[in-house]
């Protein structure tokens, strides 16, 4: 009974999380798994991570105090709970089976999502004609670069069930693969058009290395999958015209050139570097972070466009657009470090396609501050809690195709 509803709330949890409702927000199916794992579980804490994620979040609550703007902070602090509390309370736990259940709630997220990417898809070609690359979403409040994200890890998670599954199942799960693969193109977030292809190579390599039998087949296969995405993405309007967008801004680094800004990021990064320099130790407060930056962007000059419509960046509010130094400057240096022990937890903790999750938030967090925004909290609360349930030591989690290659054959 209670494991049941242990699995079945993981599994809402799951099922909200792509879709972003306003009207029931994915914060619902987090508080009803967690009210599972208490029932569910067994007291066993396991301290350090329990008191790294506790830390996290004291260090939240602390940095408000010489903070310029206290409601914000406590705000953000109100942001960042699911994701500290989870950490917290997924560790003063012992649930059984909980890789396997992990691995089950992982796949009904990788599935949903993949769901959810073929209505909206389905959805743009219905009323439009063909595919609008500036009205996609994924869920009703994911912007672009989440719902990237989270294409990504469904990606990732997919993959991995290639290799266990019947050849039917098999066969299928490696078109959807693709088919999300192709979803990530469509949406040509930058950051993930250039780490997907890094993840792939990783991964292939690890199966390389893993399987002396299939090599052959894994570069064949491998090769086709990045050729043919490398291809999608110089034709397809919507991605080339982004990479075109790239190479303009690299080259506008130092100055504009022919009439092309480099992106707003650079003057961002740049400022709150500034910020960082000025309170280095402390930073300037939790949630005062937006407010110093803005102060800054009073002096930039660049000139952006809209269009032809031309517009500073001081008219807008902005963040960071980087975990890390959104972090430092808030929070001082021990925000970087309790953040870097967070990530290096994963790391470490995780195995199969966990780890490639990480690492794809560790890329994702370079361009977007995945701690501002509910899209961000609510999905590294959901990946801490898989990480903590899926231990290393399990042997179902092999890499090697030959233990389960003779249904391919």
């Amino acid at each position: 009974m209670q494991q049941n509803l242990f699995r079945f709330t993981g599994y809402g949890a799951a099922i909200l999380l792509p879709l972003a409702l306003v009207w029931l927000s994915p914060i619902y199916g987090l508080i009803a798994w967690a009210l599972a794992m208490v029932a569910f579980g067994r007291w066993k804490p396991t301290l350090v991570p329990a008191l790294l994620f506790a830390a996290f979040i004291d260090w939240e609550i602390i940095s408000v105090l010489w903070s310029g703007d206290r409601n914000a902070g406590w705000a953000d602090v109100m942001m960042v709970l699911p994701f500290g509390l989870m950490g917290v309370l997924i560790h003063l736990l012992e649930l059984p089976n909980g890789a396997q259940l992990g691995r089950k709630i992982a796949a009904v997220f990788a599935w949903s999502t993949a769901a959810a990417w073929t209505l909206i898809f389905l959805y743009s070609i219905a009323t439009m004609g063909w595919v609008n690359y500036n009205d996609f979403a994924l869920g009703e409040r994911l912007g672009i670069h989440f719902q990237s994200l989270y294409l990504v890890a469904a990606a990732l998670i997919l993959e991995r069930r290639i290799w266990k599954a019947p050849k039917v199942v098999a066969w299928l799960t490696a078109v959807a693969v693709l088919w999300v693969l192709l979803g990530i193109v469509f949406l040509s977030a930058r950051i993930h058009l250039i780490g997907v292809p890094l993840l792939i190579t990783a991964r292939l390599v690890e199966l390389y290395l893993h399987n002396p039998k299939w090599r052959r087949k894994l570069l064949q296969f491998g090769g086709a999958v990045v050729v043919v995405l490398g291809i999608l993405v110089l034709i397809l309007p919507g991605p080339s015209r982004r990479l075109e967008d790239l190479k303009n801004e690299l080259r506008s680094v130092d100055g504009m050139v022919d009439g092309k800004q480099t992106n707003h990021r650079i003057f961002l990064w740049n400022y709150g570097t500034e910020i960082i320099a000025e309170q280095p130790w402390l930073g300037v407060g939790n949630g005062y972070g937006e407010e110093a930056l803005h102060q800054k962007l009073l002096t930039c000059e660049a000139t952006f466009y809209n269009k032809k419509t031309p517009y500073y960046l001081h008219e807008f509010r902005y963040d960071f657009h980087n975990i890390w130094i959104q972090a430092w400057a808030e929070g001082g240096i021990l925000a970087v470090v309790l953040l870097l022990g967070v990530f290096l937890w994963g790391l470490i903790q995780s195995s199969g396609s966990m780890k490639y999750v990480w690492i794809a938030l560790l890329i994702s967090g370079m361009t977007e501050s995945l701690l501002e925004k509910q899209a961000g909290i609510f999905f590294l609360a959901f990946v801490v809690a898989l990480t903590a349930l899926s231990r290393p030591v399990s042997a179902n989690l092999s890499d090697k195709i030959e233990e389960h290659a003779s249904p391919h054959q």
